[in-house]
Protein backbone atom coordinates (compact mmCIF):
# COMPACT_ATOMS: atom_id res chain seq x y z
CA UNK A 1 0.00 0.00 0.00
CA UNK A 2 2.95 2.35 0.59
CA UNK A 3 3.88 2.33 -3.08
CA UNK A 4 0.30 3.06 -4.15
CA UNK A 5 0.05 5.81 -1.53
CA UNK A 6 3.17 7.48 -2.90
CA UNK A 7 1.83 7.26 -6.46
CA UNK A 8 -1.52 8.76 -5.40
CA UNK A 9 0.23 11.65 -3.66
CA UNK A 10 2.47 12.27 -6.64
CA UNK A 11 -0.54 12.23 -8.98
CA UNK A 12 -2.34 14.76 -6.79
CA UNK A 13 0.69 17.04 -6.57
CA UNK A 14 1.33 16.74 -10.30
CA UNK A 15 -2.26 17.72 -11.02
CA UNK A 16 -1.93 20.69 -8.66
CA UNK A 17 1.26 21.87 -10.36
CA UNK A 18 -0.41 21.59 -13.77
CA UNK A 19 -3.63 23.28 -12.69
CA UNK A 20 -2.91 25.36 -9.57
CA UNK A 21 -5.96 27.52 -10.22
CA UNK A 22 -8.12 24.56 -9.14
CA UNK A 23 -6.48 24.27 -5.71
CA UNK A 24 -9.31 26.21 -4.08
CA UNK A 25 -11.50 23.15 -4.67
CA UNK A 26 -9.03 20.90 -2.84
CA UNK A 27 -8.70 22.66 0.51
CA UNK A 28 -10.39 19.72 2.23
CA UNK A 29 -7.10 17.82 1.87
CA UNK A 30 -4.85 18.79 4.81
CA UNK A 31 -1.08 18.85 4.45
CA UNK A 32 -0.93 16.31 7.25
CA UNK A 33 -2.54 13.75 4.94
CA UNK A 34 0.71 13.30 3.02
CA UNK A 35 3.08 10.54 4.03
CA UNK A 36 6.28 12.41 3.13
CA UNK A 37 7.48 15.75 4.50
CA UNK A 38 8.46 17.06 1.06
CA UNK A 39 4.98 16.25 -0.29
CA UNK A 40 3.36 18.02 2.67
CA UNK A 41 5.64 21.04 2.27
CA UNK A 42 4.88 21.31 -1.44
CA UNK A 43 1.14 21.09 -0.76
CA UNK A 44 1.39 23.91 1.78
CA UNK A 45 3.51 25.97 -0.61
CA UNK A 46 1.02 25.52 -3.44
CA UNK A 47 -1.81 26.73 -1.22
CA UNK A 48 0.20 29.73 -0.01
CA UNK A 49 0.26 31.28 -3.48
CA UNK A 50 -2.63 33.31 -4.89
CA UNK A 51 -2.74 31.65 -8.30
CA UNK A 52 -5.56 33.87 -9.54
CA UNK A 53 -2.97 36.61 -10.07
CA UNK A 54 -0.41 34.39 -11.81
CA UNK A 55 -0.30 34.10 -15.60
CA UNK A 56 -0.12 30.50 -16.97
CA UNK A 57 3.29 31.21 -18.46
CA UNK A 58 4.59 32.24 -15.01
CA UNK A 59 3.37 29.20 -13.04
CA UNK A 60 6.69 27.31 -13.11
CA UNK A 61 8.75 30.36 -12.13
CA UNK A 62 6.32 31.36 -9.39
CA UNK A 63 6.29 27.87 -7.89
CA UNK A 64 10.10 27.66 -7.99
CA UNK A 65 10.36 30.96 -6.17
CA UNK A 66 7.82 29.82 -3.58
CA UNK A 67 9.73 26.58 -2.99
CA UNK A 68 12.92 28.61 -2.47
CA UNK A 69 11.21 30.25 0.53
CA UNK A 70 10.84 26.94 2.40
CA UNK A 71 13.00 27.15 5.53
CA UNK A 72 14.34 23.58 5.62
CA UNK A 73 17.18 23.18 3.18
CA UNK A 74 16.67 19.44 2.87
CA UNK A 75 13.07 19.93 1.79
CA UNK A 76 14.07 22.59 -0.74
CA UNK A 77 16.60 20.22 -2.26
CA UNK A 78 14.01 17.45 -2.52
CA UNK A 79 11.67 19.83 -4.38
CA UNK A 80 14.09 20.72 -7.15
CA UNK A 81 12.79 21.84 -10.56
CA UNK A 82 13.60 18.37 -11.88
CA UNK A 83 11.49 16.79 -9.15
CA UNK A 84 8.57 19.15 -9.84
CA UNK A 85 8.77 18.22 -13.51
CA UNK A 86 8.70 14.53 -12.60
CA UNK A 87 5.50 15.03 -10.60
CA UNK A 88 3.86 16.51 -13.66
CA UNK A 89 5.01 13.60 -15.81
CA UNK A 90 3.65 10.88 -13.48
CA UNK A 91 0.18 12.41 -13.12
CA UNK A 92 -2.17 10.15 -15.13
CA UNK A 93 -5.03 12.64 -15.39
CA UNK A 94 -4.97 16.20 -13.99
CA UNK A 95 -8.76 16.29 -14.04
CA UNK A 96 -8.88 13.46 -11.51
CA UNK A 97 -7.20 15.51 -8.76
CA UNK A 98 -10.19 15.20 -6.35
CA UNK A 99 -10.09 11.42 -6.64
CA UNK A 100 -6.32 11.35 -6.08
CA UNK A 101 -6.92 13.60 -3.09
CA UNK A 102 -9.48 11.17 -1.70
CA UNK A 103 -7.00 8.32 -2.11
CA UNK A 104 -4.34 10.35 -0.31
CA UNK A 105 -6.73 11.13 2.53
CA UNK A 106 -7.84 7.50 2.76
CA UNK A 107 -4.25 6.33 3.11
CA UNK A 108 -3.67 8.96 5.82
CA UNK A 109 -6.70 7.73 7.77
CA UNK A 110 -5.37 4.18 7.60
CA UNK A 111 -1.97 5.32 8.91
CA UNK A 112 -3.57 7.31 11.71
CA UNK A 113 -5.75 4.39 12.82
CA UNK A 114 -2.79 2.01 12.74
CA UNK A 115 -0.66 4.46 14.74
CA UNK A 116 -3.46 4.90 17.27
CA UNK A 117 -3.59 1.16 17.82
CA UNK A 118 0.17 0.99 18.34
CA UNK A 119 -0.01 3.84 20.86
CA UNK A 120 -2.73 2.08 22.83
CA UNK A 121 -0.67 -1.11 22.97
CA UNK A 122 2.39 0.73 24.23
CA UNK A 123 0.33 2.48 26.88
CA UNK A 124 -1.29 -0.77 28.00
CA UNK A 125 2.02 -2.57 28.33
CA UNK A 126 4.06 0.21 29.94
CA UNK A 127 1.56 1.57 32.47
CA UNK A 128 1.77 0.51 36.12
CA UNK A 129 -1.37 -1.27 37.30
CA UNK A 130 -2.32 1.44 39.80
CA UNK A 131 -2.23 3.98 36.97
CA UNK A 132 -4.75 2.09 34.85
CA UNK A 133 -7.33 4.86 34.97
CA UNK A 134 -4.90 7.35 33.44
CA UNK A 135 -4.05 4.80 30.75
CA UNK A 136 -7.70 4.40 29.84
CA UNK A 137 -8.00 8.15 29.45
CA UNK A 138 -5.72 7.67 26.45
CA UNK A 139 -8.52 5.66 24.87
CA UNK A 140 -10.84 8.64 25.27
CA UNK A 141 -8.35 10.80 23.37
CA UNK A 142 -8.10 8.10 20.72
CA UNK A 143 -11.86 8.16 20.36
CA UNK A 144 -11.70 11.91 19.78
CA UNK A 145 -9.05 11.34 17.13
CA UNK A 146 -11.34 8.92 15.35
CA UNK A 147 -14.10 11.52 15.40
CA UNK A 148 -11.70 13.98 13.76
CA UNK A 149 -10.79 11.44 11.11
CA UNK A 150 -14.46 10.82 10.41
CA UNK A 151 -15.06 14.57 10.09
CA UNK A 152 -12.08 14.92 7.74
CA UNK A 153 -13.45 12.19 5.51
CA UNK A 154 -16.95 13.68 5.48
CA UNK A 155 -15.42 16.99 4.39
CA UNK A 156 -14.42 15.36 1.10
CA UNK A 157 -16.81 15.89 -1.85
CA UNK A 158 -19.66 13.41 -1.96
CA UNK A 159 -18.53 12.25 -5.39
CA UNK A 160 -15.14 11.26 -3.97
CA UNK A 161 -16.65 9.45 -1.00
CA UNK A 162 -19.09 7.62 -3.25
CA UNK A 163 -16.28 6.34 -5.45
CA UNK A 164 -13.99 5.27 -2.61
CA UNK A 165 -16.34 4.14 0.17
CA UNK A 166 -16.87 0.69 -1.30
CA UNK A 167 -17.72 -2.35 0.79
CA UNK A 168 -15.09 -5.12 1.08
CA UNK A 169 -15.85 -8.29 -0.85
CA UNK A 170 -15.49 -10.36 2.34
CA UNK A 171 -16.29 -9.69 5.97
CA UNK A 172 -13.38 -8.25 7.93
CA UNK A 173 -12.10 -10.52 10.69
CA UNK A 174 -8.96 -9.04 12.31
CA UNK A 175 -6.44 -11.59 13.55
CA UNK A 176 -7.03 -12.00 17.30
CA UNK A 177 -4.26 -11.88 19.84
CA UNK A 178 -2.75 -15.19 20.81
CA UNK A 179 -1.25 -13.95 24.07
CA UNK A 180 -2.47 -11.76 26.91
CA UNK A 181 -0.48 -8.67 27.75
CA UNK A 182 -1.34 -8.46 31.46
CA UNK A 183 -2.31 -11.04 34.08
CA UNK A 184 -2.22 -11.11 37.89
CA UNK A 185 -3.19 -14.60 38.99
CA UNK A 186 -2.25 -13.87 42.61
CA UNK A 187 -4.73 -10.98 42.79
CA UNK A 188 -7.43 -13.20 41.30
CA UNK A 189 -6.75 -15.92 43.88
CA UNK A 190 -6.73 -13.41 46.74
CA UNK A 191 -10.02 -11.87 45.60
CA UNK A 192 -11.94 -15.14 45.28
CA UNK A 193 -10.42 -16.54 48.48
CA UNK A 194 -11.37 -13.48 50.48
CA UNK A 195 -14.92 -13.49 49.09
CA UNK A 196 -15.34 -17.19 49.76
CA UNK A 197 -14.27 -16.71 53.36
CA UNK A 198 -16.31 -13.50 53.88
CA UNK A 199 -19.12 -13.44 51.29
CA UNK A 200 -20.50 -10.21 52.72
CA UNK A 201 -17.73 -8.42 50.83
CA UNK A 202 -19.52 -9.13 47.55
CA UNK A 203 -21.56 -5.99 48.12
CA UNK A 204 -18.34 -3.99 47.83
CA UNK A 205 -17.14 -5.43 44.52
CA UNK A 206 -20.05 -6.83 42.52
CA UNK A 207 -20.97 -3.41 41.16
CA UNK A 208 -17.73 -3.12 39.21
CA UNK A 209 -15.92 -6.49 39.18
CA UNK A 210 -17.08 -8.89 36.46
CA UNK A 211 -16.55 -12.54 35.63
CA UNK A 212 -14.63 -11.58 32.49
CA UNK A 213 -12.01 -9.77 34.60
CA UNK A 214 -10.64 -13.12 35.77
CA UNK A 215 -8.21 -14.85 33.45
CA UNK A 216 -8.28 -18.27 35.08
CA UNK A 217 -11.41 -20.27 34.19
CA UNK A 218 -11.86 -21.89 37.61
CA UNK A 219 -11.58 -18.60 39.48
CA UNK A 220 -13.92 -16.93 37.00
CA UNK A 221 -16.48 -19.72 37.46
CA UNK A 222 -16.22 -19.56 41.26
CA UNK A 223 -16.70 -15.78 41.27
CA UNK A 224 -19.74 -15.96 38.97
CA UNK A 225 -21.28 -18.69 41.13
CA UNK A 226 -20.85 -16.55 44.23
CA UNK A 227 -22.48 -13.59 42.51
CA UNK A 228 -25.42 -15.74 41.47
CA UNK A 229 -25.84 -17.13 44.99
CA UNK A 230 -25.60 -13.63 46.43
CA UNK A 231 -28.38 -12.39 44.15
CA UNK A 232 -30.60 -15.19 45.50
CA UNK A 233 -29.57 -14.46 49.11
CA UNK A 234 -28.36 -18.06 49.31
CA UNK A 235 -25.58 -19.26 51.60
CA UNK A 236 -22.09 -19.14 50.11
CA UNK A 237 -19.57 -21.81 50.96
CA UNK A 238 -17.36 -24.20 48.95
CA UNK A 239 -20.18 -26.71 48.53
CA UNK A 240 -22.86 -24.25 47.38
CA UNK A 241 -20.37 -22.56 45.05
CA UNK A 242 -19.44 -25.90 43.45
CA UNK A 243 -23.11 -26.85 43.14
CA UNK A 244 -24.04 -23.55 41.48
CA UNK A 245 -21.00 -23.54 39.21
CA UNK A 246 -21.99 -26.87 37.65
CA UNK A 247 -25.12 -25.24 36.23
CA UNK A 248 -23.01 -22.97 34.06
CA UNK A 249 -21.07 -24.03 30.94
CA UNK A 250 -17.31 -23.95 30.96
CA UNK A 251 -14.70 -24.77 33.56
CA UNK A 252 -15.71 -25.91 37.03
CA UNK A 253 -13.79 -25.08 40.23
CA UNK A 254 -12.51 -28.36 41.65
CA UNK A 255 -13.16 -29.42 45.21
CA UNK A 256 -9.44 -29.17 45.96
CA UNK A 257 -9.17 -25.63 44.60
CA UNK A 258 -12.22 -24.44 46.54
CA UNK A 259 -10.85 -25.96 49.72
CA UNK A 260 -7.49 -24.27 49.24
CA UNK A 261 -9.20 -20.97 48.43
CA UNK A 262 -11.15 -21.22 51.67
CA UNK A 263 -7.93 -21.83 53.61
CA UNK A 264 -6.23 -18.88 51.87
CA UNK A 265 -9.17 -16.63 52.69
CA UNK A 266 -8.81 -17.32 56.40
CA UNK A 267 -5.64 -15.25 56.37
CA UNK A 268 -7.81 -12.15 56.30
CA UNK A 269 -7.66 -9.11 54.05
CA UNK A 270 -10.09 -7.12 51.94
CA UNK A 271 -11.44 -8.52 48.71
CA UNK A 272 -11.91 -5.01 47.35
CA UNK A 273 -8.18 -4.31 47.44
CA UNK A 274 -7.29 -7.41 45.45
CA UNK A 275 -10.38 -6.95 43.30
CA UNK A 276 -9.11 -3.56 42.24
CA UNK A 277 -5.89 -5.19 41.08
CA UNK A 278 -7.89 -7.72 39.09
CA UNK A 279 -10.00 -4.99 37.49
CA UNK A 280 -7.05 -2.73 36.67
CA UNK A 281 -5.01 -5.58 35.21
CA UNK A 282 -7.95 -6.78 33.14
CA UNK A 283 -8.69 -3.27 31.91
CA UNK A 284 -5.10 -2.77 30.79
CA UNK A 285 -5.19 -6.10 29.00
CA UNK A 286 -8.40 -5.14 27.19
CA UNK A 287 -6.75 -1.84 26.25
CA UNK A 288 -3.93 -3.85 24.70
CA UNK A 289 -6.46 -6.07 22.91
CA UNK A 290 -8.25 -3.02 21.53
CA UNK A 291 -4.96 -1.55 20.34
CA UNK A 292 -4.08 -4.84 18.66
CA UNK A 293 -7.39 -4.93 16.82
CA UNK A 294 -7.30 -1.26 15.84
CA UNK A 295 -3.74 -1.54 14.56
CA UNK A 296 -4.69 -4.51 12.38
CA UNK A 297 -7.78 -2.71 11.10
CA UNK A 298 -5.57 0.18 10.01
CA UNK A 299 -3.43 -2.27 8.06
CA UNK A 300 -6.43 -3.72 6.21
CA UNK A 301 -6.45 -2.09 2.73
CA UNK A 302 -9.93 -3.36 1.82
CA UNK A 303 -11.57 -1.19 4.49
CA UNK A 304 -12.80 2.13 3.13
CA UNK A 305 -12.40 5.15 5.45
CA UNK A 306 -15.98 5.24 6.71
CA UNK A 307 -16.01 1.55 7.59
CA UNK A 308 -12.48 1.70 9.02
CA UNK A 309 -13.30 4.46 11.48
CA UNK A 310 -16.56 2.75 12.42
CA UNK A 311 -14.81 -0.55 13.17
CA UNK A 312 -12.08 1.25 15.12
CA UNK A 313 -14.63 3.09 17.26
CA UNK A 314 -16.42 -0.19 17.95
CA UNK A 315 -13.13 -1.73 19.12
CA UNK A 316 -12.85 1.01 21.75
CA UNK A 317 -16.25 0.38 23.33
CA UNK A 318 -15.07 -2.26 25.84
CA UNK A 319 -12.32 0.13 26.92
CA UNK A 320 -14.80 2.97 27.45
CA UNK A 321 -16.93 0.60 29.55
CA UNK A 322 -13.87 -0.31 31.61
CA UNK A 323 -13.14 3.36 32.20
CA UNK A 324 -16.60 3.80 33.67
CA UNK A 325 -16.12 0.76 35.91
CA UNK A 326 -12.78 2.05 37.17
CA UNK A 327 -14.43 5.34 38.05
CA UNK A 328 -17.19 3.41 39.82
CA UNK A 329 -14.63 1.44 41.80
CA UNK A 330 -12.78 4.62 42.75
CA UNK A 331 -15.99 6.15 44.13
CA UNK A 332 -16.75 3.21 46.40
CA UNK A 333 -16.11 4.29 50.01
CA UNK A 334 -15.01 0.75 50.87
CA UNK A 335 -11.97 1.16 48.63
CA UNK A 336 -10.17 3.62 50.88
CA UNK A 337 -6.39 3.39 50.60
CA UNK A 338 -5.94 2.62 54.30
CA UNK A 339 -7.98 -0.55 54.00
CA UNK A 340 -6.10 -3.77 54.74
CA UNK A 341 -4.91 -5.53 51.57
CA UNK A 342 -6.11 -8.96 50.63
CA UNK A 343 -3.90 -11.97 51.46
CA UNK A 344 -0.30 -11.21 50.48
CA UNK A 345 1.74 -12.93 47.82
CA UNK A 346 3.70 -14.89 50.38
CA UNK A 347 0.61 -16.95 51.20
CA UNK A 348 0.07 -20.28 49.54
CA UNK A 349 -1.65 -20.10 46.18
CA UNK A 350 -3.99 -22.93 45.12
CA UNK A 351 -2.50 -25.13 42.45
CA UNK A 352 -4.30 -23.98 39.31
CA UNK A 353 -3.65 -25.41 35.89
CA UNK A 354 -2.11 -22.72 33.71
CA UNK A 355 -4.03 -21.56 30.68
CA UNK A 356 -2.36 -22.00 27.28
CA UNK A 357 -0.45 -19.06 25.82
CA UNK A 358 0.86 -19.10 22.26
CA UNK A 359 3.39 -16.85 20.67
CA UNK A 360 2.16 -13.35 19.87
CA UNK A 361 1.56 -12.69 16.19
Amino acid sequence: MKRLTRKAEEALLGAAVLRPEELTQLRWIPAGAFSRPDHAALWQTLHAVDWSTVEPSQITQTLTQAVDQIEEQGIRQMLSPVRLSQLVDVCPSPGSAPLYGGMTLEAAIHRSVEHSGEQLRRTARQTEVDQAQKALEQAAKTGQRFESLDAAWKAAPEMVRTLLDTQPAQAIAPVPRTERARTDLQAEVDTVASLLHQPGQLAEVKGWLQKADFTHPQLSAAYQAMRTLDERHAPIDPLTVAWEAQRHPGAQPSEQVLGELEQTGMSGGAASWAGERVLYTSALDRLDAAGHEIRNLGRHPSLAPGALVGHAEQSLRPVHADHERLQHAAREPELASDKEPAPGRSRRTPELAATDHEMEI
